[in-house]
């Protein structure tokens, strides 16, 4: 049987592979996700499922005397992990038990915390003093570690009777309750559309009506967590039809998504004024795939890693044809992947490389930050939509429209800008790009100039980014923290839309916060000293024709031969 280390590594490795850096992470964990972990062991299960056997895994853990003892997990194992993240889950695992209509409380939490540790009794478990001496340095040690590993952390503490149990109620965003809801609707409407997981979310929402609580305030109102719904909402669906689309009590919690999603990759070819659209295949989140071959036409390409979270985008350009229909590509490795899947959508919106905002490069990473300039790529038919939008004064962008493809009905409108947070009065008719770019938050923080570190996304000592806090108030309580002794380098009210250059003095890690009215935004700065630089080796670079006469080659033009 799989013991508590065993646990422990998988469920790290499954809230961060394929997670892009940047991204809030939440240890949303219930059984599907513990089964799924499980049946990849590579063995049986010992106790009749995966969930019994984990909890066993934890039991022996901890448990010693009829006592919950969490003296050692704190810290780090051999490999540099928090040791304590498998005890966490199993403490999420019981707030996702949790059915919605149950007032979130001590007793009612405690009560199926202790069903999972097989412990009598309603009230906090022995050996879980109420303080900083029971699970609360697991959760330090846990945020810790996702912010040095470039992640942005999740779990808070809250207040009164909620202090301490905040932090699991915190991480679980889908309730089992929530699962068998999403399940019975896709049932009942019949979804089996290869849809992505924004334009999923805006069908599921306009169904918000019907639902619990609970889920109806995840969709419509739980804004901070809105990116974590969207994804998980997706996921959810995506595991429904790998199942073939059963009941909601006929589920096989081990089955994962069998399709991978593209976004698009936006190049111009300099001189020519041309613009290519190329497949930017998307990581399968909590699964590490080692080799993956796509068949695009009659070509096979290998999906390496590009960063985080994505592939190098693939090399032949995306046709009107695709754009207009959506597509799929055959995966020919591994045999439990069947397709690469374009979805077919109205509009795309395209952002610059937040690794590298000035490379020229845009894509559909993820959704625009307020103060953030994007392409929108649409059909001409949501050019009306749009209008409205610029006359409410919710949305700014270029006036004149660029045709993409001859002939075809697809534009780019460009410097296009949310500058406004009153959506909910106006009503367009395509919905999904309403909920596509209405502001999920209030507060953004942007880093812009300074010099950057090629791929690891950082800043030399001395030459920091300039902070700018966009938001739709005056003024934000700024505080940047270094993390490496959690010292406050700065505590200050800074007025919005303005950028500030920080000295950023010494190499470390640091932690930028924007606050205001309950709102809060984060970003994570890491500066390197100069010798953390290496010369790059010489790579041959791309030869692009300028006329019969002359060609570009890197940074030099040259005559041809």
């Amino acid at each position: 049987m799989a013991n508590y280390t065993d646990w422990n590594q998988a469920l790290i490795d499954y809230f961060i592979k394929g997670t892009p850096h940047g991204t809030k992470i939440y240890l949303s964990v219930d059984e599907d996700v513990i089964e799924r972990i499980g049946y990849h062991f590579g063995q049986l299960s010992t106790s009749g499922t995966w969930v019994d056997d984990f909890c066993i895994a934890v039991r022996r853990k901890v448990i010693f005397e009829g006592q919950v003892n969490l003296q050692h997990l704190k810290g780090r194992d051999s490999q540099g992990l928090p040791k304590g993240v498998a005890f966490l889950c199993a403490t999420i695992l019981a707030a996702s038990q949790m059915a919605q209509e149950e007032k979130i409380s001590e007793t009612n939490y405690f009560k199926r915390l202790r069903e999972i540790l097989a412990l009598p009794g309603f009230a906090r478990p022995l050996g879980m003093k109420f303080g900083n001496e029971a699970e609360e340095p697991l959760w330090r040690e846990w945020n810790r570690w996702l912010m040095e590993d470039r992640f942005l952390l999740s779990a808070q503490r809250g207040g009164g009777a909620a202090t301490y149990i905040n932090y699991p109620i915190s991480q679980s965003l889908l309730r089992r309750t929530d699962k068998d809801r999403l399940r019975k609707l896709f049932q009942e409407k019949q979804w089996q559309a290869e849809w992505d997981a924004q334009t999923l979310f805006a069908h599921v929402r306009r169904e918000a009506g019907g639902f619990g609580i609970h889920l109806k305030d995840l969709l419509t109102e739980n804004k901070q967590r809105h990116e974590a719904i969207v994804e998980a909402l997706h996921q959810v669906y995506e595991q429904w039809k790998a199942q073939g689309c059963p009941t909601a009590d006929k589920n096989n919690y081990c089955t994962w998504s069998r399709h991978l999603f593209c976004g698009l990759y936006r190049t111009e070819v300099p001189f020519l004024d041309q613009v290519d659209y190329s497949l930017y295949p998307k990581q399968q989140r909590g699964r590490s795939l080692e080799s993956v071959e796509v068949k695009q036409g009659d070509d096979t390409y290998s999906l390496r890693e590009e960063r985080p979270g994505w592939y190098f985008p693939l090399e032949c350009s995306v046709s009107q044809k695709e754009l207009d229909n959506g597509a799929k590509y055959q995966i020919s490795s591994p045999n439990d992947l069947d397709y690469l899947i374009l979805p077919a959508r109205d509009f795309w919106i395209l952002i610059p490389d937040p690794q590298n905002p000035d490379s020229g490069a845009y894509a559909s990473w993820q959704a625009p930050s307020l103060g953030t300039q994007f392409i929108l790529l649409c059909k001409q038919e949501l050019l009306s939509d749009i209008q409205r939008l610029r006359d409410e004064n919710l949305l700014k962008s270029s006036l004149t429209t660029q045709p993409i493809f001859n002939n075809s009905g697809w534009v780019e409108l460009q410097e296009c800008m949310v500058v406004s947070q009153a959506w909910d009065g106006v009503f367009i008719k395509n919905q999904t790009l309403k909920y596509a770019l209405q502001p999920s938050v209030k507060l953004s923080i942007s880093l812009s100039g300074g010099l950057r570190v090629p791929k690891i996304g950082a800043w030399l000592v001395n030459h920091g980014p300039q902070i700018t806090i966009f938001g739709f108030y005056s003024t934000a309580e700024l505080k940047v923290t270094r993390l490496s002794d959690n010292q406050t380098i700065l505590e200050s009210s800074q007025s919005t839309n303005t950028s500030i250059t920080l000295d950023f003095a010494h190499p470390d890690d640091y932690l930028i916060e924007a606050t205001f009215a309950g709102e809060s935004s984060q970003r994570l700065v890491k500066i390197v000293d100069w010798n953390y630089l290496d010369i790059e080796k010489y790579v041959l670079r791309e030869v692009m024709p300028i006329n019969s006469a002359y060609h570009i080659f890197g940074s030099v033009i040259e005559q041809n031969c």
